[in-house]
């Protein structure tokens, strides 16, 4: 493959692999605005349909500000690192899950960023209600489990639920602080409730959880998607690509891609200006006759060479007369 083709290429990956990068959804977007959460709650359920630990974030948030937050802002809550995300979705009026596309920023210390941008402005008092779900790995093992659960807030809370639920067959389950309030969850099981009022990022909140359990059995099987929950469970940037106003784009963007790569494909296949296109006389040029028939060889070699290198002669033609050159060097001697 010739030099430029090459070069071509080269050019031609790099703007589609800068492409991709930023048509990825883990490009890092810009933040702006602030919302804060009027009610919110976090449900902690290890080994509840998953040998892991299922955390639930779901709460509204309103735009406490004068100004219209706008769309495309972006809405961030801080998960464990390795988490498997679920969902990640803003509430529809109707009470369904409209999963969005995120992005994730590690924070180092076991922190990651998750965030995703609101696809509506937000005018001053408006709700927006948004949910989270993901599976983590606690770290936890039989049959003494313990493990710590930290809540890393995001945004300012004016009210915050956090619930651990205790797994089936599990023994002397103890939290650490104690819950205020204890009871049953809708599928029987025990849970430990704790309350904060007016929380800020800087608030975390950090509960220890301690428990006996000789296996690492879920207490309930996993649901299939489709089964008791019409939305999907995992939306991220794959549904995005059914959009047109995003799939066009980017179909767009890789057929002029391919086109560049065609056309320049095509132009190295066209003959060189002043390219060889008959034959040529083995005789180069005028020879000074006080040169001797060795220096006048060497002089034809290197002419023949030189019309090589510029293109004038292909290497077949180059190899026919350098062979006739060198067959009238013999001849002299």
């Amino acid at each position: 493959m010739k030099r430029n083709t090459k070069l071509l290429i080269t050019i031609v990956l790099l703007l589609l692999s800068l492409s991709i990068s930023y048509l990825s959804p883990n490009v890092a977007w810009a933040e702006s605005g602030s919302l804060k959460a009027t009610n919110f709650q976090v449900d902690v359920k290890p080994e509840y349909d998953d040998p892991r630990t299922l955390v639930i974030y779901q709460g509204d948030f309103i735009n406490p500000g004068t100004d219209t937050i706008k769309k495309d802002t972006l809405i961030s809550f801080i998960i464990p690192k390795g988490a498997e995300v679920g969902m990640a979705c803003e509430i529809t009026a109707q009470g369904g899950h409209d999963c969005q596309p995120y992005t994730t920023q590690d924070l180092g210390d076991n922190k990651v960023k998750l965030s995703w941008k609101i696809t509506k402005d937000i005018a001053p008092n408006q709700k927006y209600p948004a949910y989270l779900e993901f599976y983590y790995d606690n770290g936890s093992s039989a049959p003494n489990k313990t493990f710590n659960y930290i809540f890393f807030p995001t945004d300012d809370i004016d009210n915050l639920d956090l619930n651990i639920v205790a797994p089936k067959n599990a023994s002397n389950f103890v939290t650490t602080p104690a819950a205020s309030v204890t009871g049953k969850d809708s599928k029987g099981l025990d849970r430990f409730s704790f309350n904060y009022k007016n929380q800020t990022p800087k608030d975390n909140v950090a509960v220890k959880v301690d428990y006996t359990k000789p296996d690492n059995i879920p207490s309930f099987d996993k649901p299939q998607i489709g089964d008791n929950n019409p939305q999907s469970a995992s939306p991220g940037w794959n549904s995005q690509l059914s959009k047109p106003e995003v799939l066009i784009p980017i179909l767009l963007f890789i057929a002029i891609l391919a086109g560049i790569l065609f056309l320049g494909l095509n132009k190295n296949k066209q003959p060189a200006q002043g390219a060889y296109k008959g034959p040529v006389s083995k005789k180069i040029g005028p020879v000074s006759k006080k040169l001797s028939k060795m220096e006048a060889g060497n002089l034809e070699k290197r002419k023949l060479r030189q019309m090589l290198l510029d293109g004038k002669i292909d290497v077949d033609t180059y190899k026919q007369l350098l062979a006739e050159i060198k067959e009238d060097s013999r001849t002299y001697k």
